[in-house]
């Protein structure tokens, strides 16, 4: 008999219009042949609700658990630890409360002062303390997984919450695609002045990111580096996995490589995710106005959902950037082009740089953007931490067509010795057997 496997995710997987809905669309794909899945959903708008009826054609042979709210308010969820829940309930409402008086207080910036400014107004810091869910929601989640499943498995630090709730005759993992205290301290590092509260906020968001952890069973981490650090992180050996994100190298393979010639280079993500936002403001204040200085002509191509006035006022800085929106087929669209990863912040699998690497597509990364891939500096692709190598590397990429090529192919190959699909799900599979032969034991 086939395992039953719950999922749950705070995003519907549907389109596949960001990093992190690729990796889970991908890995239920695979796993759906395997294993029973079921995923429990929370589809906010008709939009949303669209896109799932879309998801359960595809998977015909998956579970959906859907949580529609009720008008009538729902009394406490269950929680095994209430005092801790009930504190945690009102240390969010006193942060927050700082918050908006932080904000209310703050100057509106010009030129590089707005980048430190930004990163105040967006830092995750705050949020990352706790996040209150639906009690309704909660109740639902508490319900569904007590009905068979062998494994519930959560997704994203949105919904880390949830191993309060989780029964405890159930293995529970938690799948951490993105380290948030690792995070958190790659945005401190961006401040301008870091205070005494924002001291404080960091190391009180880093507990109880590490006390949520202990309330689940085992822990996936998507890449090797993330894997050591939560080892250290929690003080355990056992149960931490690495799973990496699985990339469809078959629709990957986008034909006869296309060189860039004239300037086109390209960025992948919303604006939603705050290190994505950053890469671009970077871009847009550091670099461009080097590459402007060498007297180079091209264009910055932002994919994916960019829509505040502050991105619109910085097009009117940078004009060289165009926003595309949403694109159906993006290997397609990257193609003859170069794409940038000027990623600062965060942990885990930067997708936007597999998919350039399945594109065909040669790239200019930072240390962080290529974090846990195993990349080589001049061998699969060119990386640079400040805006002048950033910008050299740009140029010294664009003006080679030989040299775009060779990095395609090293890359290609690369990608296909480390993430081959198959592989990537035997390993998942592994681990899963692996929790449930420990069970039996």
């Amino acid at each position: 008999m086939k395992p039953k496997i719950l999922f749950i995710t705070p995003y519907i997987p549907y389109p596949l219009d960001s990093g992190g809905n690729q990796a889970f669309f991908n890995m239920v794909d695979y796993l759906r042949h395997s294993v029973s899945v079921s995923i429990l959903l929370h589809p906010r708008t008709a939009g949303q609700k669209a896109d799932v009826e879309q998801l359960k054609a595809l998977w015909p042979d998956v579970g959906f658990f859907l949580y529609e709210p009720r008008k009538e308010e729902e009394p406490m969820p269950f929680v095994k630890h209430p005092l801790y829940y009930k504190w945690l309930l009102k240390m969010q409402a006193s942060i927050k409360r700082k918050l908006r008086r932080q904000l209310r207080k703050m100057p509106r910036l010009a030129g590089r002062d707005a980048e430190v400014d930004l990163m105040r107004q967006k830092t995750v810091i705050p949020t990352s303390i706790f996040e209150r869910l639906d009690s309704g929601y909660l109740n639902f989640v508490a319900r569904t997984a007590r009905l068979g499943f062998d494994i519930v498995q959560v997704e994203f630090y949105d919904l880390i919450s949830l191993g309060y709730v989780l029964p405890d005759d159930v293995e529970t993992i938690f799948v951490h695609h993105e380290l948030r205290y690792v995070r958190n301290e790659n945005e401190m590092a961006l401040f301008r002045e870091v205070t005494a509260e924002d001291r404080m906020l960091f190391h009180i968001a880093k507990g109880y990111e590490r006390d949520a952890l202990s309330r689940y069973k085992h822990v996936i981490a998507l890449t090797e580096i993330d894997r050591k650090l939560l080892k250290e992180f929690l003080g355990r050996k056992e149960r931490i996995y690495t799973s990496p994100a699985v990339v469809n190298v078959s629709q990957g393979d986008a034909g006869d490589f296309v060189p860039c010639t004239a300037g086109r280079l390209t960025f992948v993500g919303s604006e939603s995710h705050t290190p994505n936002l950053d890469a671009v403001v970077w871009m847009c204040q550091e670099v461009i106005p080097r590459l402007r200085l060498r007297g180079e002509k091209f264009t910055f191509q932002v994919i994916g959902k960019w829509r505040s006035s502050y991105v619109r006022e910085l097009c009117r800085l940078c004009p060289e950037m165009e926003l595309m929106g949403y694109v159906d087929d993006l290997r397609a669209f990257l193609k003859g082009s170069i794409a940038v990863v000027p990623i600062r912040i965060g942990s885990g699998m930067r997708m936007k740089i597999l998919d350039a690497i399945a594109a065909r597509c040669p790239f200019v990364t930072t240390a962080k953007g290529v974090e846990g891939i195993d990349l080589e500096n001049g061998r699969e692709c060119l990386m640079a931490d400040d805006p002048d190598a950033f910008a050299d590397a740009i140029i010294r990429l664009a003006g080679d067509a030989g040299l775009q090529e060779q990095f395609v192919q090293a890359a290609a190959a690369r990608l296909g010795e480390l993430y081959n699909p198959e592989q990537m799900q035997e390993r998942r599979l592994g681990i899963y057997r692996d929790i449930l032969q420990r069970s039996d034991m």
